[in-house]
């Protein structure tokens, strides 16, 4: 029956029960067999054994923590049936019938050395790829092997030809290396070799089993065939086969292999060889393992004295596939294997090493656990290292401090890379850090930085033209602000990291945004310079209000000792019609508490400075609050600070007209009290700043209109029935009450004109 060990549905290992001569040990040990993938953490070290009892074939568990399970029920010894499914922590043992000769199981490679060293990969008709690319048939993620190393071709008739792919390590078929492009057809048990990892073909059309206990049987019937006639005599006078045995096996101790073969020559035809044929061939196949392992150790020795580490690699790789019996010479032999297993772990943590920093786009936790690696494959080595590890040791110290200085310059280069993130970035400092990796002695970075520095100094530059923009808008050239462009890199060219690309995208955006806030400021600031100009200290239309004669005689309705003011006129009648406007004021003043409809003052023949101070003020204080609103993009500066100060004074004089004309209209009494209300509610564009007797400006003009017109309209009631005299002092009385822009005054105040010029 057939028995191999699987894990996650992939063959480890397998074995005919015929072939198993010695305990074979299953378990998570190099040291065992059969051992298994790393990646079984359920596992014990030495987890359970097959040995043969008999014609049986049992397994034992070894005592392991997880236990050995056979359908669900945990068992520590079992004869070995067939269908047998066990399980031995996260691997499965199954047992299977044997295949014959005439089965159509397909020829396959099975893997010696490396990581995937026990697995078996079937070669699938018509191409049977090998390579680092991990998309080929059989993959070995090693630095010597490459992408795209040799391939099998799977011919109709069964047979496989091997060629090698132009790899730069080449390949080779039992020690002799494969022309470029040439095929070869493989045999059963060719050993195959990629660069320092190793394959075993196995053809399909043959059955594997061990042949040797065949051969030894063989010997044993040649051996009795001898003439029993002179059996007796003849061993009689020949030295025991046991004192050439003892010379070879101390000989061989002695590792002169060779030597030890010669006595065992001799110990096939001493007294009693015939009965020992199996001890003494078995030592001789031991002899022939031995020499090999010893010549491939020494090799690779030489190999690392010489600091070829992919031929050091090949070898160590060779021997750390080697079963335990492979080392057994001597006691001396066991530590020699124990130094070949240190020497490849040292070695595979050099290459690495000097791998992840060849890599320009190595993560920083891979170089970190390669440096781990280092320094822990440097505290393996002892304070007395052997010579040929002294070349190894030189090198890992300076991979060691290549690799701590590469983790410390990439680190400050991801460090640099992450203020990307912040608001602003400070591209400056980042593309002096990205500059500095330009310069690193490790090509790792230089590339890193290269793939980088062009994207980190567009996005510099494109910072530094948007700061331009900004202070153009500072300075109030908000056309230029609005044209300009800042020079963005392209979108594929900062896609090689998240974080160019999202600095990129920030810096579009507050492009965009500055470009559309410069374009509102424009209009905004465009009412105002229409208005009151982009100069000077107090505008025209406010300078009335500060001239406190106007002021006087506008609270005297001073309009009223002119004629009446016909609604075509062009040019205003007294101080009252100039600051306040006859018609425009009242109608204002009229519809209060509520807004005047504009439409009245359509066909008005000019605007008063009162409307034109209110409308400047209103477009002054619009242009701030959006200023306000967009502090966070540092708007202020420059021009935009001058005119901001300058803005504030001119509201800081209309709070102080404001604060006036509120005293007065408390203060005052008739008409006079009455005007200064109306101009102070309608400076005071903002409702609530100001009140009136605790009432709201527009409320209070309107109680205070109201009773006065209520008195007004009395008079004018009284004027129809009063005689001559007493009309003039009606007329006279309205006149000195009423405003002039009231209908009831302007009756009043044509009546005036016509006596005044009657003859």
């Amino acid at each position: 029956m057939l028995i191999r060990l699987e894990y996650n549905g992939r063959i480890i290992h397998e074995i005919s029960s015929a072939a198993i001569a010695d305990e074979l040990v299953i378990g998570r040990s190099h040291t065992c067999a059969w051992p298994v993938p790393k990646e079984d953490a359920v596992a014990s070290s030495q987890h359970a054994s097959l040995f043969r009892k008999g014609k049986a074939v049992w397994l034992k568990d070894l005592g392991s923590t997880n236990g050995t399970f056979c359908s669900g029920k945990k068992i520590l010894k079992k004869k070995l049936a067939l269908n047998d499914k066990i399980s031995l922590g996260n691997c499965v043992l199954c047992v299977e019938p044997e295949r014959g000769a005439d089965s159509k199981t397909c020829s396959e490679l099975v893997v010696l050395s490396g990581k995937g060293r026990g697995q078996k990969k079937p070669l699938v008709p018509p191409v049977f790829t090998i390579g680092s690319d991990p998309n080929s048939h059989l993959a070995f993620l090693d630095l010597l092997v490459s992408r795209r190393h040799a391939e099998v071709a799977i011919k109709e008739d069964g047979s496989c030809w091997i060629r090698d792919l132009g790899s730069k390590n080449g390949t080779s078929v039992n020690g002799m290396p494969l022309r470029d492009d040439k095929e070869r057809l493989l045999k059963d048990g060719d050993r195959i070799a990629f660069s320092h990892l190793e394959v075993e073909f196995h053809d399909g059309a043959v059955k594997h089993s061990n042949k040797q206990a065949w051969l030894k049987i063989g010997v044993i019937v040649v051996t009795l065939g001898v003439g029993a006639g002179l059996w007796w005599t003849y061993q009689q006078m020949r030295t025991a086969w046991a004192a050439f045995y003892r010379v070879a096996r101390r000989l061989a101790e002695q590792e002169q292999f060779g030597e030890a073969a010669k006595e065992l020559d001799k110990a096939v035809n001493a007294r009693g060889a015939a009965e020992h044929t199996l001890e003494i061939e078995g030592l001789r196949g031991s002899l022939g393992a031995w020499g090999n392992t010893l010549s491939t150790w020494r090799h690779s020795q030489k190999a690392l004295e010489k600091g070829d580490w992919t031929q050091a690699s090949r070898d160590l790789g060779e021997l750390q596939s080697s079963k335990k019996e492979s080392w057994a010479w001597s006691s001396k032999a066991s530590d020699e294997k124990e130094m070949a297993v240190q020497a490849k772990d040292v070695l595979d943590a050099f290459l690495e090493a000097e791998n992840a920093m060849r890599r320009d786009d190595v993560p920083l936790e891979t170089l970190s656990k390669a440096h781990e690696d280092v320094k822990l494959a440097l505290a393996r080595l002892s304070k007395i290292v052997p010579p040929y590890l002294e070349p190894l040791k030189a090198e890992l110290e300076k991979s060691s401090g290549r690799v701590s200085a590469l983790i410390g310059e990439s680190r400050g280069l991801e460090e640099a890379m992450n203020k990307l993130k912040l608001d602003p970035p400070p591209y400056d400092e980042i593309a002096g850090v990205v500059g500095l990796a330009l310069d690193s002695k490790e090509k790792a970075l230089q590339q890193r930085a290269r793939a980088l520095a062009p994207a980190v100094q567009a996005l510099a530059a494109s910072y530094k033209s948007l700061a331009s923009a900004l202070q153009q808008v500072r300075e109030l050239e908000l056309d230029k602000a609005m044209a300009g462009d800042i020079g963005l890199p392209s979108i594929e060219l900062c896609a090689l990291d998240p974080r160019v690309s999202q600095a990129r995208a920030d810096l579009e955006k507050a492009h965009k945004k500055l470009k559309g806030t410069a374009g509102q400021m424009r209009a905004l600031f465009a009412e105002i310079e229409k208005r009151i100009g982009r100069a000077g200290d107090m505008p025209e239309c406010v300078r009335p209000f500060l001239d406190a004669a106007a002021v006087a005689q506008a609270l005297a309705c001073d309009s009223l000792k002119q004629p009446l003011p016909k609604r075509s006129r062009k040019e205003a009648v007294g101080s009252y019609d100039q600051v306040l406007g006859v018609e425009e004021f009242y109608a204002y003043l009229s519809a209060f508490p509520d807004s005047a409809d504009p439409g009245m003052f359509t066909d008005l023949p000019f605007v008063s400075a009162l409307s034109r101070a209110r409308e400047a003020v209103q477009k002054i204080e619009a242009f701030q609050a959006f200023v306000q609103q967009n502090k966070g993009l540092l708007l202020v500066g420059g021009t935009m600070t001058e005119q901001m100060s300058r803005l504030d004074a001119i509201l800081a004089r209309r709070d102080g007209i404001v604060k006036e004309m509120v005293a007065k209209a408390e203060s005052g009494t008739g008409r006079a009290g009455l005007i200064a209300g109306g101009i102070a509610a309608r400076l005071s564009t903002k409702a609530g700043r100001i009140q009136i007797k605790k009432l709201r400006p527009e409320e209070w003009v309107a109680a205070e209109l109201k009773r006065q017109r209520a008195d007004l309209l009395k008079l004018s009631e009284e004027y129809s029935r009063a005689t001559p005299t007493r009309q003039i002092e009606i007329r006279t009385e309205i006149l000195e009450k009423g405003l002039p822009g009231d209908p009831v005054v302007r009756g009043m105040w044509a009546k005036r004109d016509a006596a005044a010029s009657a003859p």
